[in-house]
């Protein structure tokens, strides 16, 4: 009897597990024949399911800013109700691969023009899922602010080796929403 497969639910493992692969070795950093040894899978099943490494890329990046997953969530755990609560939520998930997405992000952007970023459709909804999520901290008018605290403030906990206190960004943040 032949072996059943939910088309979908394997794509969505498989995106998932290209997450860890993108994030450790950037965009460029391996073709789909690594990406596939990586993950555990010939590179022709890979390329049944993803016809080429950007949709497979789209696909990750689409599981990866799920709001559940923006929060560190399984999609039937519940996020933290309170503003505060989902503010450090939101900002431990994003600290634990901070690093690792920036050399990503950097890598994806790499060479390519301001005017082909700013068009980028996939960069376009990731900013969009973070800009909803702090609107909901700090209102709409302030959300590119905090947005812009927040990776400021993962940055700078970066390079500090993680002296500045999650809880400090947050307050950073949170203070935006306060000023109106």
């Amino acid at each position: 009897m032949p072996k059943i497969v939910d088309r979908e639910a394997y794509r969505q493992e498989l995106a998932s597990k290209a997450i860890n692969v993108f994030t450790e070795h950037g965009y460029n950093g391996l073709g789909m024949r690594g990406i596939a040894e990586a993950i555990g899978v010939s590179k022709s099943a890979l390329y049944h399911y993803f016809p080429s490494k950007k949709e497979l890329f789209a696909a990750s990046t689409e599981l990866i800013t799920q709001k559940h997953s923006l929060y560190g969530k399984d999609s039937n755990e519940c996020i933290p109700g309170a503003k505060g609560d989902a503010l450090t939520a939101l900002l431990t998930t994003l600290d634990e691969r901070f690093q690792g997405e920036m050399v990503l992000l950097l890598d994806y952007i790499k060479n390519r023009d301001p005017q082909d970023v700013a068009k980028d459709e996939l960069l376009k909804k990731a900013n969009s899922r973070f800009m909803d999520e702090l609107s909901g901290v700090v209102g709409k008018g302030q959300s590119e602010q905090a947005y812009a605290l927040m990776v400021g403030g993962l940055l700078l906990r970066l390079f500090n080796g993680n002296k500045t206190p999650i809880e400090e960004i947050s307050a950073w943040i949170t203070k935006l929403g306060n000023e109106d």
